[in-house]
């Protein structure tokens, strides 16, 4: 891994000025949409990431500057639901709660991914978390690959209903954060990750300042050993696995990395006739198209416990993003992601 240890550092600062850079337009943006968009992903994903021209069948390191162009790809914007459960039962319903949004991009050889979900304070009890995750993978004409990843969350230690209660109407003056930098390629999987608090009040509103908080923090940060074998063709992360097995037909078994760990993902697929005709009457596809719902699963390869979760997409889709997720956070919690456009 040591040998690994000066591409983590530029890894992180290219991840974070390229997302700076992001902000900003983001920041200008939102002065003149604020009001319908401050709970939509679309606001933090709105401005698009200027793309820097590079040759993406360079043998070079993958950079983020590479990133495909807004306009080679396809964004969707979310409302978060939220589910108090018993027993696996919804006890209760917590409707727009927060917002959400994804976004793929395409060019010759390229795939950039992002995901990203955040609460309103005002409509979730005081709660205000935000997380986002994105990726850059690379794939050379003899078939190599190459990954990037950076992610950002709140943290969020609470692991029962109780916890969750008493997590409500918070007062502390600031918030624990935990950010990611990953770097994969044959035979190696490189990992950064740091801790850092920012003001309790800050929200996606303020992602730039979140950024640059990650930075200093991911600066003065010690790789992680990979916790797995990693040699063989390059592991992929998450998203980018997702992705390829959201367009196969079949059940998919596949492993990925993530945070300098093995992980196991499988997907389940069937029609949904239903599904198909609400999305069709919302005019989220068209008069023709057909859905697919997916039931996933993921787990550690080292005695992990398995996470479920539901998909539903638009069968054949060359960008399948999905128009529906649900996803259980914890045992009493589901969110609920719905696509509004």
């Amino acid at each position: 891994m040591s040998r690994w240890y000066p591409v983590s550092r530029r890894c992180a600062n290219d991840t974070l000025e390229s997302l700076r850079a992001s902000d900003t337009i983001f920041a200008n943006r939102s002065l003149t949409r604020r009001a319908s968009l401050r709970i939509l992903w679309g606001a933090v994903l709105g401005g698009a990431i200027r793309a820097v021209a590079a040759d993406t069948n360079s043998p070079g390191l993958l950079i983020w500057a590479a990133e495909p162009a807004a306009d080679t790809g396809q964004q969707r914007r979310y409302r978060a639901d939220a589910q108090v459960l018993l027993l696996s039962v919804p006890l209760v319903r917590w409707p727009n709660v927060g917002g959400g949004s994804a976004e793929w991009r395409e060019a010759p050889s390229l795939r950039f991914l992002e995901f990203m979900g955040f609460s309103n304070p005002k409509r979730a009890a005081g709660l205000n978390r935000l997380g986002f995750l994105r990726e850059m993978s690379r794939t050379a004409p003899d078939g190599a690959s190459e990954s990037l990843y950076f992610g950002l969350m709140t943290a969020s230690p609470e692991e029962t209903a109780d916890d969750a209660r008493k997590a409500l109407h918070p007062t502390a003056a600031d918030a624990a954060y935990t950010a990611i930098d990953g770097h994969m390629k044959e035979g190696a999987v490189e990992t950064v990750a740091a801790h850092f608090s920012a003001p309790a009040r800050w929200s996606v509103e303020n992602r730039s300042d979140l950024i640059e908080r990650a930075r200093m923090a991911l600066s003065t940060a010690s790789p992680r050993p990979f916790e797995g074998d990693a040699r063989g063709p390059a592991l992929r992360p998450f998203l980018e696995t997702l992705a390829e097995a959201l367009r196969q037909p079949a059940p998919t078994a596949a492993r990925f990395a993530y945070a300098g760990r093995p992980y196991r993902l499988w997907l389940q697929k069937s029609a949904d006739a239903k599904a198909a005709d609400r999305f069709r009457q919302r005019g989220l596809i068209a008069a023709g198209a057909k859905v697919v719902a997916v039931t996933g699963k993921v787990r550690r390869e080292a005695a992990g416990k398995e996470s479920d979760f539901r998909l539903w997409v638009e069968d054949g889709a060359p960008r399948p993003l999905p128009l529906r997720i649900e996803y259980r956070a914890r045992s009493y919690l589901r969110l609920i992601f719905e696509a509004e456009g």
